[in-house]
């Protein structure tokens, strides 16, 4: 029973729903500005279920024994309800926003489906998916945007705080992005999607993870110098060094669990740890 809790909390992307709510939460304690409105963090999850469950409606290829893609390809209708349910959750938000509020949504959602549909002009129909490092730069750009960018759109926070936040941000999704790539190696090889992955082999990218998250460790020292905050600088360390740990079980399997819970329960552990900081 427990199992078949777990697997439909992460496989109809409720999980992962809730990861991107903590990460705009979390952007609000670490710029000092209030927690958004309720129905804003209701959109954010409406539109991160609605996507990731569309998004698993027409996807038909995963890495061997996915359990994901089975459970996916058994429960389309799951996947219909959970997209309606994310697409209600959206409109009934959509009535609580103002004017400037739709320009950015205007931004993000024509990014998304860019991201995810083959209408690109010019390059055959292709998605910015089918443009390895396209992919993974507009991936974790979009999850910045979302996250930090949208959060703090009512507010005027202080300008390098916020930078930093956003550079941050940007480069810790990055590193998850990264994870999944090098575990879709095989299929956009297949593909020929030119990922990071596939143009720099397995052992390199995983080299390349290690140094962006000591990037980021470097980033979160400059935040404490400037912000003399030693309890957020604990919070991004801990997550740092806790996210280096994830890569290394990545390198032993495939499993959906590790990449869905342990790379994507990322991002909440580390909102959790700003917010027991604080």
């Amino acid at each position: 029973m427990l199992k078949k809790i777990s697997d439909f909390i992460l496989f109809s992307s409720l999980f992962i729903a809730i990861c991107a709510v903590a990460l705009a939460a979390e952007t609000c304690i670490l710029l000092h500005l209030p927690y958004n409105k309720p129905s804003f963090y209701l959109f954010i999850f409406g539109a991160t279920l609605a996507q990731y469950n569309l998004h698993y409606l027409v996807k038909t290829s995963a890495v061997a024994g996915s359990e994901r893609l089975a459970w996916s390809l058994a429960h389309k209708d799951w996947h219909r309800v959970m997209f309606l349910i994310g697409c209600g959750f959206v409109i009934y938000s959509l009535f609580q926003f103002r004017l400037h509020h739709f320009y950015i949504l205007i931004i993000l959602g024509a990014t998304a489906f860019l991201y995810s549909f083959p209408v690109i002009p010019f390059f055959s129909k292709k998605r910015i998916k089918d443009f390895g490092l396209l992919k993974i730069l507009t991936l974790a750009l979009l999850w910045t945007l979302v996250t930090v960018w949208f959060p703090a759109s009512d507010a005027s926070p202080e300008p390098v705080s916020y930078a930093l936040v956003f550079v941050m941000r940007f480069v810790f999704m990055f590193v998850l992005c990264l994870l999944f790539d090098i575990r879709d190696i095989a299929i956009d090889n297949a593909e020929n999607i030119n990922t990071l992955p596939v143009m720099l082999g397995v052992a390199r990218s995983y080299r390349l993870a290690d140094f962006i998250l000591g990037a980021f460790v470097l980033l979160s020292l400059f935040q404490f110098v400037y912000t003399k905050s030693f309890g957020v600088f604990l919070a991004m360390l801990l997550s740092a060094i806790i996210a280096w740990s994830v890569t290394r079980r990545t390198k032993k399997t495939n499993a959906d669990a590790v990449y869905l819970a342990g790379v994507d329960g990322l991002m909440f552990l580390q909102a959790l740890l700003v917010l027991l900081v604080q």
